[in-house]
């Protein structure tokens, strides 16, 4: 496929309320829902109303806390998962948190302590980061991290983890060992870029429970990475009818993976997104499962979409269904003396790139020509289209932004001038990584971090609910 030169949109920063972490200590209150801390920007009514106004997530007393997912349970309770830590020291020893929230956005005292459950699932430097969540129908949430490899003989080695707690945010100890089931697909190696090891991401669920991971694992001979995508029955277990003892890989050129996220179809079908550096220029890359783990050939080549689109870097952090079809968020550049813009795909039920969508197949957004990220994509009502992440207003701060496209990929006026608004937590790194759509189809939940930037300062975690605009 040829590389495409798409124009920009251009929109100057529209600020709205948020709430930050406090940093204060686990048994703190939550701030009034009618509250702002010090440092959030306040446009008022910009965004025609806040459905709970900012709510404040106290994690730790003095260390890190962020969070990168979120979703909802089916009586519309709200969860986000992410990692904090006891210090901002670089050797701090992280562990995975998930925080419960009503449906307006306060903490729920009720589960856990305070609203957030905790888990510490392997000791070491800085290296768990749970970023995937899913609540099972009997109440009980999974999370999903990176997590240390216990005496591996390089600090670097990395395995897969799943935590799941009861329905009161205590640890289920029927789950795997003791509430942790560890996934170690390969072995850590080092090679010519450096060390690759095991990493997770995204986790999704079936309607009966089952689980959906999506990771990567170090292929034979440690030159690269695979994608890798693992199922698990609802109690932990591998699934031994999907793939290969439940784990089916997929090598691209033998180019190391990016995994993100899996979407599970209708049908038990699944569409993994992600991306890979393919020679120097990455790639985006959504492939197609059938329910029993194999590529589905019927979609693009093999099963497997991943044209050169940008000929520079297109990248795809989750694929969302519209309709029979696949929206996704990231972000790219034609060329590396370019800044990096958000960019949304269409790609058909066949697994081909929707030109009728965007500007030939590419909705490209640039807040003001620095670098900026999407994280995460979810269709609202009407087909439209939200992507969340953060935007450079200047070359050394980023903002959390939000952006609401059209079904067909056009900039919703609707939502702002250009489509999208910027929201200024008060750190110098402020990003949406998640967003979900409650189940009554009015709300959406998003979760972040507010970034100080460097050490040692204190990165905060952040949720926002709004109404579906």
């Amino acid at each position: 496929m040829t590389s495409m030169n798409l124009s920009r949109w251009i929109l100057g920063p529209g600020l709205l309320a948020l709430a930050l972490a406090s940093g204060c200590s686990d048994d703190a209150t939550t701030t009034d829902a009618g509250a702002t801390d010090a440092g959030v920007t306040d446009a008022g009514s910009g965004d025609g109303g806040v459905a709970s106004g900012p709510v404040a997530v106290a994690i730790s007393a003095a260390g890190h806390d962020r969070l990168y997912a979120v979703t909802y349970d089916s009586t519309g309770r709200i969860y986000a998962v992410g990692q904090a830590a006891d210090s901002t020291d670089a050797t701090a020893d992280f562990r995975t948190v998930v925080v419960r929230f009503t449906a307006t956005g306060e903490r729920d005292a009720t589960f856990g302590e305070m609203g957030v459950a905790s888990h510490n699932i392997a000791t070491g430097a800085n290296g768990e980061n749970a970023r995937g969540l899913a609540v099972q129908s009997t109440g009980k949430v999974v999370a999903l991290a990176t997590v240390e490899h216990p005496g591996a003989a390089d600090a670097r080695d990395r395995d897969i983890a799943l935590v799941r707690f009861n329905a009161n945010g205590t640890l289920d100890r029927t789950f795997g060992t003791m509430g942790v089931v560890t996934l170690d697909l390969s072995d850590g190696a080092v090679n010519g870029t450096g060390y690759l090891a095991d990493g997770a991401w995204g986790l999704a669920v079936y309607s009966d429970d089952r689980l959906l991971v999506t990771g990567a694992q170090v292929r034979a001979g440690g030159m690269d990475t695979d994608f890798a995508v693992v199922r698990l029955n609802a109690d932990g277990s591998r699934d031994t009818a999907f793939g290969t003892n439940g784990v089916t890989t997929v090598d691209i050129n033998n180019r190391s993976a990016s995994p993100r996220t899996s979407t599970i179809l209708p049908d038990g079908s699944s569409v993994t997104a992600g991306y890979m550096d393919d020679g120097g220029v990455v790639k985006p890359v959504l492939f197609k499962l059938t329910p029993a783990g194999q590529l589905d050939t019927t979609f693009a080549q093999g099963g497997i979409f991943a044209p050169q689109v940008l000929a520079a870097a297109t990248e795809a952090y989750g694929a969302a269904l519209q309709g029979t079809s696949f929206v996704t968020a990231g972000y790219g550049r034609n060329a590396a003396t370019e800044s990096l813009d958000w960019l949304s795909l269409r790609v058909t039920a066949a697994g081909v790139l929707d030109t009728t969508y965007g500007a030939m197949g590419v909705a490209r957004i640039d807040l003001a020509n620095f670098n900026d990220n999407a994280r995460a994509v979810l269709v609202l009502p009407g087909d439209r289209v939200m992507m969340v992440g953060g935007g450079r207003p200047t070359e050394m701060n980023v903002d959390g932004m939000i952006a609401v496209l059209t079904p067909n990929g056009q900039p919703d006026t609707s939502f702002g001038p250009q489509g999208y608004r910027t929201y200024d937590f008060g750190g110098a790194s402020d990003f949406f990584w998640g967003a979900a759509l409650s189940p009554s189809r009015d709300r959406v939940a998003l979760v972040g971090v507010r970034g100080v930037g460097s050490n040692p300062g204190n990165d905060d975690a952040v949720i926002y609910v709004m109404p579906v605009p």
